[in-house]
């Protein structure tokens, strides 16, 4: 059934113009990549697709082709995956859906549909609840306070003033260790995000995640160590301390931050105000590229008003290959209660249009890439011990009839023609299972 299937895709790609380099071949063994593209889902490595699609080379004017093809073969590939993904009928939910993650973890979640479809997707909305780290329950689940700040959580969701708007509303994985930036829960981030723009639900450029306390913690986290895939994030009542987390992967990302200016708990208004000062420098610094609100509410404690954020977020449309983009490469980890027992951190993959697991994991380095034409300006530093390897830069939005310049911290590293490349395509499309981000040809620098 698959294989029939499969070979429909062939006259996409068959028709290819004749100004083709003559190195030019074509998509002449579909199932093959969609092995590929399988054996590469949620994995921590990521492997290359064989050698001989990178030799493959494609007309500049057929790219677009070969992106629908190549999006068509994920779907492919991901068909098991998108089976867990439950289609809701409108303003209806779906609860208590189970996900296996990894690291024997479970996640129990809710979907809410508010409003008809947008022609191009609702806009998603993670909603992270309250509640916490529970060491002494007795399994998973067990936290009467998780249960009851997930209620809330979907509570609030369906009232928040943002439809058309689909939500994804997990619970908490395990009581036990009650975070929300753990490994398990990073991939579920990165799950939803990739089968709900898979399924046609969602927009992949209104993406946003958010939470309240807890919620408010994790959502501040992982709104920045996943920037690339949200357009905005909105933590309340949860700001992480000044330096847990990079400002620089906030860049193209907008950040809203709510806190009671008597949330004194944990240092909570401190760190806002901190926070502030902190996105405040980095965008008189850098104008229009750190958009973000710091609302210390008066006269309101750890309770405060949670229907500011939800709408703010809805405004912004993700810049997803952006001319300016800095990133710090670092481990997410958590420590309290003894983090996670035998399990490593979590560095990222990719991050924007770079891959980054050619690097060493440990310590932290950071990079800052400029983009004017075919000119790549990249700058890069050690923040925290010594990172080594490789980098790979993925380039779009260039002339590939004229060379392409890139430049390591001010050195010329690369200065020729590029060929665009089934290999980098399919390879793009593994890492980072986004149809703005499958790219076409690549420049790698080498980390010393």
């Amino acid at each position: 059934m698959m294989k029939s299937r499969l070979f429909l895709l062939l006259p996409l790609v068959i028709s290819i113009s004749c100004n083709t380099s003559k190195n030019t071949s074509y998509i002449t063994d579909p199932e093959e990549l969609v092995k590929y593209l399988s054996s590469t889902l949620e994995q921590d490595k990521l492997p290359n697709p064989q050698q001989e699609y990178y030799k493959k080379s494609i007309a500049e004017n057929d790219i677009p082709k070969f992106r629908e093809t190549i999006w068509t073969l994920w779907k492919q590939a991901n068909q098991q995956r998108l089976d867990t993904w439950k289609t809701v009928a409108e303003d209806t939910k779906q609860d208590s859906l189970v996900w296996n993650l990894p690291d024997q973890k479970k996640m129990l979640f809710a979907i809410l549909k508010k409003g008809n479809r947008p022609a191009d997707g609702y806009p998603l909305f993670i909603n992270l609840h309250g509640g916490g780290c529970y060491p002494k329950e007795p399994g998973p689940w067990t936290s009467a306070m998780n249960n009851s700040e997930w209620k809330a959580a979907k509570t609030l969701g369906a009232r928040y003033a943002d439809g058309p708007s689909l939500y994804f509303v997990p619970r908490m994985p395990d009581d036990r260790r009650g975070r929300w930036y753990h490994r398990a829960p990073i991939a579920a981030w990165i799950r939803v995000w990739q089968l709900s723009v898979l399924s046609g639900d969602v927009n992949p450029d209104k993406a946003y995640i958010m939470g309240i306390s807890e919620g408010g913690y994790g959502s501040f986290r992982m709104g920045i160590f996943l920037a690339d895939y949200f357009a905005a994030a909105g933590p309340m009542a949860g700001p992480v301390w000044v330096n847990q987390e990079p400002v620089e992967n906030l860049r193209n990302t907008a950040f809203r931050i709510e806190v009671g200016e008597n949330d004194n708990a944990y240092g909570r208004a401190t760190n806002a105000k901190d926070w502030k000062m902190r996105l405040d420098s980095a965008a008189s610094k850098n104008p229009g590229q750190f958009i973000h609100t710091v609302e210390i509410q008066k006269g309101r404690g750890h309770g405060i008003d949670y229907f500011r954020t939800a709408p703010w977020l809805k405004q912004f449309t993700r810049k997803a290959y952006p001319d300016t983009l800095s990133m710090v490469y670092y481990a997410q980890c958590d420590s309290i209660y003894g983090g996670e027992p035998n399990v490593p951190c979590a560095y990222r993959k990719g991050f924007g249009y770079l891959r980054l697991d050619g690097l060493s994991q440990s310590g932290e380095r950071r990079f800052h890439v400029v983009k004017q034409g075919n000119v790549y300006q990249v700058h890069s530093s050690n923040v925290k011990s010594e990172v080594k390897g490789s980098v790979k830069v993925y380039v779009d939005r260039i002339n590939f009839e004229k060379p392409v310049q890139v430049f390591y911290n001010d050195k010329v590293v690369y200065n020729k023609k590029l060929l665009p490349n089934i290999g980098t395509m399919v390879e793009s499309m593994a890492l980072f299972g986004d149809p703005r981000r499958i790219f076409a040809a690549a420049v790698t620098i080498k980390i010393e």
